[in-house]
This record gives C-alpha cells, sequence and structure tokens, in this order.
C-alpha cells in the first residue's frame, strides 16, 4: 500500500468546543489538581461510549501487548489514562510540578546527553506524556528545549495551552511552518537546543519509513533521522511514563551518538535507526500498554480483521 499524503491521524478531529476546553481548564486551576480529577472519570466514560473509532482502535493495540483479550475495563484504563495526561498539562505548564512525583531513569547516558547543553535530538512519541520532560529542564536551567509540534493539529487545547504559560509559544517550532521549519530547526541547534521531536507520526508529504512494530509493519517519520544524520547530532529517546496518581517515570535513553553520516549511507542508516527507536518503543509500549495514545489505525497496511 503506498503511504497516504494524508495519514490517519490528520483525520482525527478534537471532540470538544473551546468553550468546554477552557471550562475544564479554569475549573482545574481554581479547585486544584485533586477535585479536577473527579472529572475524569464522566469523560472517560463519555468518550468510551461515544467513540467506536476510538474503541476499535484501542482493542487493535491491546490486542498485540496484553496476555489476555482486551476487555472494556482495559479500553476505559487506556481512555482515562489518556484522560489524566490532558488534564496533566494544565499544572505541569502552570509551574505546579510540586503536585507530581517524577521519578527519571537514565540508560546509556542518555540524560547527560540531554544535559550538556549541547545541542541534540530528543525522541519521544504519544505514549504517557511528554511535558513531565519540561520540569527536568526547568530545573537544570543551563538546558535549553525546543519541541516541533503541529499547531495546526489540536489547534484548539494547544492555544488554550498558550495561554497558560507565555513561555509556551516560545518553545514551540511548529511542524506545519513551511520553508521556516528548517531555518529555525537549525536556529535552535545552532544555539545548543535540545530539539524535541515526536516520532510515531508521519505527517505532510514524508513517506516514512517502513518498520516492524508489534508484530505488522508500520511507518515512521523519516525527518529525526535524517536531520540527525545530516548534522552530525546524538539522537536520544525519552518516554513519561504515567504511573497512575500523580506518578510519573522519565525515561531515557541514548540511541545512537554524534556521527556524520556519508550522504551514500543516510538511507540504510535512517532505516536501521528508525528500527532501532521501533524496538525501543515497542518495549515501553508492552511495559505500559495503557499509555499508549495513538488512537488510529496504526498497522494501515495490514487488513482490518474486525
Amino acid at each position: 500500500m503506498e503511504p497516504s499524503s494524508q495519514p490517519a491521524w490528520k483525520h482525527l478531529r478534537e471532540r470538544s468546543t473551546p468553550f468546554w476546553v477552557k471550562l475544564i481548564v479554569w475549573f482545574a486551576r481554581h479547585s486544584g489538581r485533586r477535585i479536577a480529577r473527579l472529572l475524569l472519570w464522566p469523560i472517560a466514560a463519555y468518550f468510551q461510549l461515544t467513540s467506536p473509532a476510538v474503541r476499535r482502535q484501542s482493542q487493535r493495540f491491546l490486542t498485540r501487548v496484553l496476555p489476555h483479550a482486551p476487555r472494556w475495563t482495559d479500553t476505559y484504563k487506556q481512555i482515562f489514562y489518556f484522560a489524566a495526561c490532558a488534564l496533566d498539562r494544565v499544572f505541569l505548564l502552570t509551574g505546579r510540578d510540586q503536585d507530581f512525583s517524577i521519578d527519571v531513569s537514565a540508560t546509556g547516558s542518555g540524560l547527560n546527553y540531554a544535559g550538556a547543553g549541547a545541542p541534540a535530538i530528543l525522541l519521544t512519541a504519544h505514549l504517557g506524556s511528554f511535558d513531565v520532560l519540561r520540569v527536568v529542564f526547568k530545573d537544570r536551567r543551563k538546558l535549553k528545549l525546543r519541541i516541533v509540534m503541529d499547531r495546526v493539529q489540536g489547534r484548539m487545547i494547544t492555544d488554550v495551552l498558550a495561554q497558560l504559560n507565555p513561555h509556551f509559544d516560545s518553545e514551540i517550532i511548529d511542524a506545519g511552518g513551511g520553508p521556516q521549519l528548517v531555518l529555525r530547526l537549525h536556529e535552535a541547534l545552532a544555539q545548543g537546543c535540545v530539539v524535541g521531536m515526536m516520532a510515531d507520526r508521519v505527517a505532510g508529504d514524508d513517506p516514512g519509513i517502513a518498520v516492524n512494530f508489534l508484530g505488522a509493519r508500520a511507518r515512521l517519520p523519516s525527518g529525526p533521522w535524517k536531520l540527525a544524520a545530516a548534522l552530525g547530532l546524538p539522537v536520544v529517546i525519552c518516554f513519561g511514563i504515567y504511573e497512575g496518581g500523580n506518578r510519573y517515570t522519565l525515561h531515557f535513553e541514548t540511541l545512537s551518538k554524534a556521527q556524520t553520516v556519508p550522504r551514500a549511507e543516510r538511507a540504510a542508516h535512517a532505516q536501521a535507526a528508525a528500527q532501532a527507536y521501533a524496538d525501543r518503543l515497542e518495549s515501553y509500549a508492552r511495559a505500559a500498554p495503557y499509555n499508549w495514545f495513538n488512537f488510529f489505525d496504526f498497522w494501515p497496511d495490514e487488513p482490518a480483521r474486525d
């Protein structure tokens, strides 16, 4: 199957209105996290009852990672974890990190790369929360983080988050910025920033790289690997796993050290690097299955088995 110019996740629409998003954010900020979390139970139930596509994709994913056939309670828990991480963004972006218990686990000096004050590529996925990473960068003031994200997809919530945190916009590099994207990436790296990217969704005209993931073929974006190879940058992966309650664990790993790859070898290098990333993502997804927040068909080349 040829890769689509409009990936499946691009067709996901926001299931709310600005009024309700702002109301929930207002309630969370004025009532506190403990009270606001009471909203998560009915919100998760609402999405489970009214989103058959979400239920279907949840079950397809959970079938691959759970030792038993997924039950409705498993899907509910996955949606609940998604809602919990979304709510926690409000508090993490407004400096309320004292409300959380965040542990850091670093393998292969991954955190050292991210904390060296030198440019690096930091890759994550829609697995758990990326926002808890801000706590580490805030505590280590020498670190400078820039996050590449698509502001059009999910504009409603990102606009609200930008209002919560005056530094939000300055930390964002818009993935939909066209030619300006490359310029802003080079500027950030020249300033010694760590550039964070989601490396689990193909966007735009990127054909992606086919990898083996959870027993089937999936496509990952090629951009991060091309950028790292061309500029000779180290690649670090980081996943902020939600453990329930107010607990998160940040996992850092070094995927590749700084190396300039000859142009003729970059395609093979990108393929190997993308597969290495997919292998680590699979390991974390199996260990924390309810943290998986890609509620779309992640394996479009595989026939549906509903």
